[in-house]
């Protein structure tokens, strides 16, 4: 009897901190989805095909490189992701990986495009929502309930799944921003 009363107490101590683990990564925030123009943003990246866990490691690298080599402060980090994982092999995804980078000195930036990847996301409609960022799982809080969610959104307002998500991991505000371009209405006739 005592040895069911200690795993049953153990049981409850591991889920209660899986709980406020969840809780803390933003597991039980609520999602709000609005839709706005957004975008226009000027972008420091590298095209990637493959495993979309590979992007983090890519990612960190580049925020280091332009922050030690070009003396840039960068905040906020961003990943445009072409391929639903769930339809596309993972050798096949389609992704840019970079750092959302402020510079109004030319010089500066024709410096970085002789090194690296430059381009301006799409200035149009999107589908967004935010959770706090804490850390390496709140991107996985992410993938389990805001991608779902957005499916959710998606299809109940007839809006097309078609087109990339943008994931911005912003540093400075503590937050990862979601976007999901709106191509188009579905049509369901």
């Amino acid at each position: 009897m005592k040895s069911i009363k200690k795993i049953l107490i153990a049981l409850l101590v591991v889920a209660a901190i899986l709980f406020g683990f969840y809780a803390y990564f933003g597991g039980f925030n609520k999602l709000n989805f609005k839709v706005e123009k957004a975008g226009g943003e000027t972008i420091v990246y590298k095209q990637l095909v493959g495993d979309y866990s590979k992007n983090g490691e890519i990612m960190k690298s580049l925020s280091d490189e332009l922050q030690n080599d070009y003396g840039l402060k960068i905040t906020q980090n961003i990943g445009i992701y072409y391929d639903d994982p769930e339809l596309v092999e993972k050798d096949k995804l389609h992704s840019d990986i970079g750092c959302i980078i402020n510079i109004n000195d030319q010089n500066k930036l024709d410096q970085l495009q002789k090194n690296y990847s430059l381009k301006q996301t799409p200035q149009t409609d999107y589908l967004i929502t935010k959770i706090p960022f804490k850390g390496f799982f709140s991107i996985m809080v992410g993938i389990f309930k805001v991608y779902p969610a957005m499916e959710k959104y998606l299809d109940k307002n007839k809006m097309s799944d078609d087109g990339p998500i943008t994931e911005i991991y912003d540093t400075q505000n503590k937050e990862i921003i979601y976007r999901k371009e709106i191509i188009a209405e579905r049509d369901d006739d």
